[in-house]
């Protein structure tokens, strides 16, 4: 039975960090809804009033859209993320879709704080399904559409979106001193262990992964030092 519920931001990262999933993801796809309008909502009737539109209208089984983002920046989830979308032909097997609720043809997002919570839902799922900022995608590259909006400009959203990951406000950090560069290492605690991206850590480090023996479960990493006759010598 079709259940949408409203979160908080930390619920939301929590809950796509946790949720069981089976199917593989490889893109998040953005959309906004057009109608309604930001000027047309009022909570969470509004995205039960997409759900019935997608149920009765399209004659799908639920909303189609995974995560709906309210003007406000209110959260919902809407249909389940382990089973397939019904936001994009063609890309729902392996895709999240996100919706804002708003014309961003002719509504301001700059004057929406949804934006950039919803870029931080982003952030999570990229982070979640180990994807790139390149891997978020806005609908009207796979329709003949405008979605979401051509007021919205697809290589800042990206940016945006990886600004953001590893920087939720409960999430793991690896900072180098001195000058508290936080690096871009996705860490994470997996059984009580916390795991990072070893490549961003070694390139921060002034060293490099050059050898990787998945099959002995090893890794090799040498640091570049500076010597007399060869400023760029690599040792182990």
């Amino acid at each position: 039975m079709p259940r949408e519920r409203q979160v908080t931001l930390p619920e939301c990262v929590q809950h796509i960090r946790q949720v069981p999933m089976e199917r593989r993801i490889s893109e998040v796809i953005i959309h906004h809804t057009w109608r309604p309008t930001a000027a047309d909502y009022h909570g969470l009737s509004t995205v039960r009033g997409v759900r019935r539109y997608h149920m009765q209208q399209r004659g799908w089984s639920d909303n189609g859209y995974h995560i709906m983002i309210g003007p406000s920046g209110d959260i919902f989830l809407c249909r389940p993320m382990s089973r397939a979308g019904a936001h994009c032909r063609g890309h729902n097997q392996h895709s999240i879709g996100l919706a804002y609720i708003a014309d961003f043809d002719t509504e301001n997002p700059a004057d929406c704080p949804a934006v950039a919570v919803g870029q931080q839902v982003v952030a999570a799922l990229l982070e979640r399904f180990e994807l790139t900022p390149e891997q978020i995608h806005f609908h009207r590259e796979y329709a003949n559409k405008t979605c979401p909006g051509t007021r919205l400009h697809l290589d800042e959203y990206r940016h945006q979106a990886e600004l953001l990951m590893c920087d939720h406000t409960d999430s793991i950090k690896v900072v180098l001193l001195p000058g508290s560069q936080t690096i871009p290492c996705r860490p994470h605690l997996e059984d009580g262990t916390t795991r990072v991206d070893l490549r961003p850590l070694a390139t921060a480090l002034d060293c490099e992964v050059y050898d990787h023996l998945a099959d002995q479960g090893k890794v090799y990493v040498r640091r570049r030092v500076q010597t007399p006759n060869n400023p760029e010598t690599l040792h182990h």
